[in-house]
């Protein structure tokens, strides 16, 4: 027997999404837009908040799927990335990163960031600008041989190409690159690379746009790059990645007027508010002309105790599917038991 909480009634007794009424997830998502091409994965969390548990859910073939552009999502990939680097380089935060690039044998200065705005305006507006110059702070070879790997929870994942097209943030991928990271006291560290010529989203199975050139990855990966950020005090130490814990308190709430994962917008947000009125949402989005997809946490423990990771995209470059899609998800959640089945 089916027992709806007061707030579920009435959303099935009013114009609101209906509480799935035994349906696996495999059919939740295909009620949504039927003739749209849909990727999803969920994750629910279970358990206390200082031992929680994972038990994941994929729409099809989702769990391995690459065949779709990943737009803004995959930003969220360099700015692990480079954090790591940072660390790597033994620089706090705070650092101000130089980027040169060597044109006819001499080195050209391009611009200058600091790694928390950088970070912020990925976050806050999706800056392609920014999402550019981190992967060519980080490098396409170290990106995809360092970060984006199979033991990292990546075998799927790729990036080859920036997203934009003008100085001084163009990231051509022959041009020699000089990065250099400076502290405000005058500490620096430099560090140089060229692209290999490697085509890994070739061997990832790249297949929407370029598949020598392209950006991929599935929904299951990006999910979990989610996870490691928002659970990483909870983890394995394998499954940890190289943050400090000022880093890691950045992503997730931003500081002093910069922008981290915390946010009451999105298409996720937007959508499931009318499950989890109360919840807190971390997310980054994308969209583009043919795809929009979410990435996002939903925390409702204070509530209804119900908590899940959910990355989704759609064929479309409209955002009403992925709101349709996250608005069925969040209603399939709420009813739902532990064990991850429905009563």
């Amino acid at each position: 027997m089916i027992r709806l909480c007061s707030f579920c009634l009435s959303l099935a007794l009013g114009s609101g999404p209906l509480l799935p009424k035994g349906e696996d997830f495999d059919s939740v998502i295909d009620g949504v837009s039927p003739d749209i091409g849909k990727w999803a994965s969920v994750c629910l969390v279970e358990g206390s908040k200082t031992k929680p548990s994972f038990k994941w859910f994929h729409y099809r073939d989702s769990a391995k799927a690459v065949n779709f552009w990943p737009a803004s999502t995959i930003k969220i990939y360099t700015v692990v990335a480079a954090l790591e680097l940072l660390n790597e380089l033994e620089m706090p935060l705070n650092s101000i990163v130089i980027f040169e690039r060597k044109h006819e044998g001499e080195w050209l200065l391009d611009t200058s960031r600091t790694m928390p705005e950088m970070v912020s305006e990925i976050f806050r507006r999706s800056s392609n600008e920014d999402y550019t110059l981190l992967l060519r702070m980080v490098g396409i070879d170290r990106i995809n041989t360092r970060f984006l790997t199979g033991s990292r929870g990546f075998p799927g994942s790729a990036l080859m190409r920036g997203y934009v097209r003008n100085r001084p943030y163009l990231y051509i991928r022959t041009e020699p690159q000089r990065i250099t990271v400076r502290t405000l006291a005058g500490q620096s560290k430099t560090i140089e690379h060229t692209w290999s010529g490697r085509s890994y989203s070739r061997e990832r199975g790249a297949t929407v746009l370029s598949e020598t050139t392209g950006n991929c990855t599935s929904t299951r990966e990006l999910a979990e790059c989610l996870r490691r950020i928002l659970f990483h005090e909870h983890l394995p130490e394998e499954d940890r990645y190289h943050l400090t814990g000022e880093q890691l308190a950045f992503l997730r709430e931003g500081r002093e007027g910069l922008t981290g994962l915390r946010n009451t917008k999105g298409f996720v947000a937007e959508s499931a508010r009318e499950i989890f009125p109360k919840a807190t949402f971390y997310h980054k989005a994308g969209l583009i002309s043919t795809y929009s997809l979410d990435l996002a946490y939903v925390d409702d423990s204070t509530q209804s105790g119900k908590r899940y990771l959910i990355s989704i995209a759609a064929n479309s470059g409209k955002d009403t599917t992925v709101k349709a899609m996250s608005r069925a998800i969040a209603a399939w959640v709420m009813g739902s038991s532990d064990s991850g089945q429905l009563f």
